[in-house]
C-alpha cells in the first residue's frame, strides 16, 4: 500500500515557513487602506479563501475594487522584500528524503504564482524531489484549492507512469481550505498544528492534525493505508 501512496505537499506555511513574513505583509497591506495592524493570532484564526473574503474578515467590512488592488500590491511588495527572512521548516529536507527512499511519490501544489514558486523551490534545492511542482498560472488559474487539487491529482498519472487513485493521495497542508479540497476529491489530509486556522474548528470537524512534518507524513500514510 505504501508503494501506491502519493503525498501532495502544500508550500506556504507547510514546507516553507513563511508565516511570520506573511502576517507582516498582510498587516502592512491592511494599514495601507486605513485598517488596523494584524497580529499573528488574528491572522491565523481569520484565514479563509477566497483571499479577498479573508481580508474583508480582517478589516470588518467589504472592500471596493480599488482598495483590493492597492492591498494586493502592498502585500506582494512587502512579502517579496521580506522573503529572505523565510526558510524551509527544519525537518523538511529530511522528511522529503525519507519518503522518497520509502518509494512514496510526492508533488507540490500551491496557489502561489507558478514561476515564482519554481524559482524559490529551486533555490532551496528540493525541486527534484517532486514529480511535479505546480503553482497558479495566470491564464488557467483555478478558482479554488478544490479545483486546483482536482486538476493536480488528475494529471499525476503522466508524471508517475501509472494511475493515481484519489484514495491513495494525502494532502499535507496548513489551512482548513486544504482539508476541504482533499475531501472534495476523495483524498486524505493532515494539517499542521500551527497552521492558519482556528484549532477549535479543526477539532469540531475531527480533522487529522500533527505537530510537525514528520508526524504529518507518518499520519498521512497510515490514513491512505487504512482498510476501507
Amino acid at each position: 500500500m505504501q508503494a501506491r501512496a502519493h503525498v501532495v505537499w502544500d508550500w506556504n506555511g507547510t514546507l516553507f515557513d513563511d508565516f511570520d513574513i506573511t502576517v507582516r505583509a498582510a498587516s502592512a497591506a491592511c494599514v495601507e487602506i486605513g485598517a488596523g495592524p494584524v497580529d499573528h493570532d488574528t491572522y491565523r484564526r481569520s484565514f479563509t479563501r477566497p483571499v479577498r473574503s479573508f481580508y474583508e474578515r480582517l478589516i470588518g467590512r467589504g472592500l471596493v475594487d480599488d482598495e483590493w488592488h492597492a492591498l494586493a500590491e502592498v502585500y506582494h511588495a512587502h512579502y517579496r522584500r521580506l522573503l529572505p527572512n523565510a526558510r524551509l521548516r527544519g525537518e523538511a529536507v529530511d522528511v522529503l528524503a525519507r519518503l522518497a527512499d520509502a518509494g512514496v511519490t510526492q508533488s507540490l501544489l500551491s496557489m502561489s504564482e507558478h514561476d515564482e514558486l519554481l524559482e524559490i523551490v529551486g533555490a532551496h534545492g528540493i525541486g527534484e524531489t517532486f514529480l511535479v511542482v505546480e503553482g497558479a498560472h495566470p491564464e488557467t488559474r483555478a478558482a479554488s484549492k478544490h479545483e486546483a487539487l482536482r486538476r493536480h491529482v488528475a494529471g499525476l498519472e503522466q508524471y508517475r507512469g501509472m494511475p493515481v487513485r484519489a484514495e491513495d493521495v494525502v494532502l499535507i497542508g496548513d489551512t482548513l481550505d486544504d482539508s476541504e479540497a482533499a475531501a472534495s476529491v476523495g483524498a486524505a489530509c493532515v494539517l499542521l498544528a500551527d497552521g492558519s486556522y482556528d484549532p477549535a474548528h479543526a477539532s469540531e470537524r475531527g480533522l487529522a492534525v500533527e505537530a510537525d512534518l514528520v508526524a504529518a507524513a507518518e499520519s498521512g500514510l497510515r490514513l491512505v493505508a487504512a482498510p476501507e
